[in-house]
């Protein structure tokens, strides 16, 4: 999820706001329910991540990755860890997962044995900027709805080329436009810091989706608040609130970059 209500929490750290609203979301499925009912077919049965990923989104990222069996990649802002896995299992190669959020960590730890990746995945804290991965130790890299929250875009996708393997793909959604942190345009950004860009497209049906997120979030309110808790669900209905004329001028996108 976008969390853009929580950059009005000024004394909040996103480590620490992230580490919240993963508790909350182990107290209560409903925030899954109704990102189910929005999304209808598009909906990831097994993934009970924290982003607006679809069905689609995964099996592109399988697909334009190019990974394969005996491959390893990594899974940038990795959360609970289900994008990621569903990708490995996928395409049978091995998962390295980061994450700033030790909550998130502990959880997707945790579902190891549930994806069938006993040996194939494995999940660090770290971050965009400072992954504490290898040089050229990856041969592709996927992210889900986070790049935005990166303070430093370019020392993010420079840490990332280092990472990856000459020729490795970048594979990632994120969104472009009206959104704090966030540029008009992430195309600049990839090819300074040493990829060629190979798709940038947005995301069919994902305004749509969103808001129905949203719709469901205010319905929901008093349910997400006792199960949750307040602290973790307030974020969230905020969000809900606040979004939707930030959304008019902002697309989601789909972007496949190449390292030169």
């Amino acid at each position: 999820m976008s969390l853009i209500s929580f950059l009005s929490y000024g004394k909040w750290q996103f480590k620490e706001a992230y580490n919240t609203i993963y508790q909350g979301q182990n107290k209560s499925s409903q925030f899954m329910n109704i990102v189910k009912d929005a999304f209808g077919d598009e909906f990831p049965e097994d993934t009970d991540n924290f982003s607006y990923v679809t069905l689609t989104d995964l099996n592109n990222m399988a697909d334009f990755s190019k990974l394969k069996e005996g491959d390893c990649f990594a899974d940038l802002a990795c959360g609970r860890g289900g994008p990621g896995m569903w990708v490995a299992r996928k395409t049978k190669a091995s998962l390295t997962g980061i994450d700033i959020s030790e909550e998130a960590i502990t959880s997707a730890t945790r579902r190891i044995q549930e994806f069938g990746l006993d040996g194939r995945a494995e999940f660090q804290t770290g971050t965009f900027e400072d992954t504490g991965l290898e040089t050229e130790s990856c041969d592709g890299a996927i992210s889900v709805d986070a790049l935005w929250l990166t303070p430093d875009r370019n020392k993010a996708f420079v840490e990332i080329a280092r990472i990856l393997k000459p020729g490795a793909r970048l594979v990632f959604t994120s969104w472009d436009g009206n959104i704090p942190f966030t540029p008009s345009d992430h195309k600049g950004e990839l090819s300074d810091s040493g990829f060629e860009v190979e798709i940038y497209k947005e995301t069919e049906g994902w305004k749509e989706r969103q808001l129905a997120v949203y719709e469901g979030v205010l319905r929901s309110k008093d349910q997400l608040i006792r199960e949750m808790g307040k602290r973790c669900a307030m974020p969230i209905i905020k969000e809900a609130r606040s979004t939707p004329p930030v959304m008019e001028k902002s697309t989601r996108i789909f972007v496949v970059a190449r390292k030169k």
